[in-house]
């Protein structure tokens, strides 16, 4: 890196290192305006110098703010009647790389024909030529990540498309990029880079864990997606602020790309908070257990209490079917590593994971079970609800997917319309929330709406 001359600070030299770490750092901040603003007032300070490579580099650095602030607010996503936004931002980011590529090759050319430019210059245009080769590694590994929340995008429609494909992805995204681009100048924004990698990667793998029923690799992996948003949004500033009507504190408008993410993190916590009611109210007492629940973005378990209480279900179970699952069944627990779990067998082999009111009904159990292996070629399927009436027993049961291994049951000791509404929507509304499909459909910025504020 060039070092500062004893004479005032070149035009050409330590103050334009200044310049770029200020401007990679405010697009790590998400301020994508105050970036393009500062290369822009650098760009009219300097047009004598226009056709030089620090100009070019100048060029490239306001049309990369325009680009990163397109990408972070996923209008990449959109489908506009004339043309793909994704394939416009995917061209600006093409366009980025064969220009900064100019800067590096040019630099190169000259050091290979002998040209020689006064001592600090020539330190100076190397130390540009280092860094548009990084960003070009930046720029390919955008151009990947847009391409995977593509495929993410598609979660709410696509039966076939699992979340284990998503990790996989953004694994190799994340392990093939992660030293490309590590000049100090660029520190700041692939930090902001790994962080948005690992989150994601933490909150898929979530998703992962809990549909197996899986209790601690399910909270480590919140506890680590948590963290490292938080991590993120402090060291990011406000991309646009806002002051009160009234004169009050401002209010931070986050880019929809960290929005969502936060979004995903809290449906993540809400499912958890189902999935495992049991254990974490083991933990504390019924009243500060309502409590926390009603924190939750969507509270679940309330919404299944409220329903049974209008509808006089006998009972509401999500059952676990735990045939073939990679790590065994265990209870949520300590298991001692020496010992093996004995794998539950017949009716056993279909846990209730969650049940209101009161324990599972086990007479109803040989019933559900059957009803679940008989549909498991229609279950592929979810967005439907399969009911039978026992007339043997005078029973009602319906019954749909929420993950591939957890079912929601719900039974009536009457015989009730196979095409009840209030029962139907109930069910169809709350496995599509807990699987996520609104969510991952307002992927899209055409289905998000008006971004929220925090």
């Amino acid at each position: 890196m060039a070092t500062a001359p004893s004479s005032p600070i070149s035009p050409l030299g330590v103050k334009q290192e200044e310049i770029l770490e200020h401007f990679f750092s405010l697009l790590s901040q998400f301020a994508f305006d105050k970036a393009k603003e500062l290369v822009e007032k650098e760009r009219d300070a300097h047009k004598a110098t226009f056709g030089s490579y620090w100009a070019l580099m100048v060029h490239c650095l306001i049309q990369f703010a325009s680009a990163e602030k397109s990408y972070m607010s996923l209008t990449f996503l959109e489908q506009k009647w004339f043309a793909r936004s994704k394939d416009s931002l995917r061209q600006a980011y093409q366009v980025l790389v064969q220009e900064f590529h100019k800067v590096e090759e040019g630099v190169r050319q000259q050091e290979l024909v002998g040209i020689r430019l006064p001592g600090p210059t020539v330190e100076f245009e190397k130390l540009l030529s280092h860094l548009c080769g990084q960003v070009c590694q930046f720029l390919t590994a955008r151009q990947k990540t847009m391409d995977f929340y593509e495929q993410m995008s598609t979660m709410g429609t696509n039966k076939n498309l699992n979340y284990d494909d998503l990790v996989a992805v953004i694994t190799e995204i994340t392990q093939t990029h992660s030293k490309t681009f590590h000049h100090p100048l660029l520190s700041s924004l692939k930090n902001c880079f790994s962080l948005e990698c690992e989150v994601i990667n933490h909150l898929l793998s979530a998703q992962i864990q809990m549909s197996v029923w899986q209790f601690f690799p399910s909270i480590i992996q919140l506890h680590q997606a948590h963290t490292k948003l938080i991590s993120w949004g402090a060291s990011a500033q406000a991309r646009e602020s806002k002051k009160s009507a009234f004169g009050g504190s401002k209010t931070v408008i986050w880019p929809a790309l960290y929005q969502w993410l936060l979004k995903f993190k809290c449906l993540l916590v809400s499912k958890f908070s189902l999935y495992f009611y049991d254990v974490l109210a083991k933990q504390t007492v019924p009243n500060e257990m309502k409590i926390l629940t009603a924190k939750s973005t969507e509270d679940f378990v309330t919404r299944i209490i409220s329903f049974q209480k209008k509808t006089d279900a006998s009972n509401i179970s999500l059952v676990l079917c735990t045939h073939g699952m990679e790590e065994g069944y265990t209870k949520p627990g300590y298991l001692h590593p020496g010992r093996q779990p004995n794998s539950p067998t017949g009716l056993d082999s279909y846990p209730a994971i969650f049940s209101y009111p009161g324990e599972h009904p086990v007479s109803h159990w040989p019933t559900v079970v059957m009803m679940i292996n008989d549909r498991n070629t229609e279950f592929l399927i979810q967005e439907k609800v399969h009911y039978i009436y026992d007339k043997s027993k005078g029973s009602t049961y319906y019954l749909t997917k929420l993950d591939s291994r957890i079912t929601l049951i719900v039974i009536f000791e009457t015989k009730k319309a196979e095409k009840d509404s209030y029962v139907n929507n109930f069910m169809l509304e709350l496995s599509s929330q807990i699987r996520g499909v609104k969510l991952f459909s307002s992927f899209k910025p055409g289905a998000r709406g008006a971004m929220s504020r925090r």
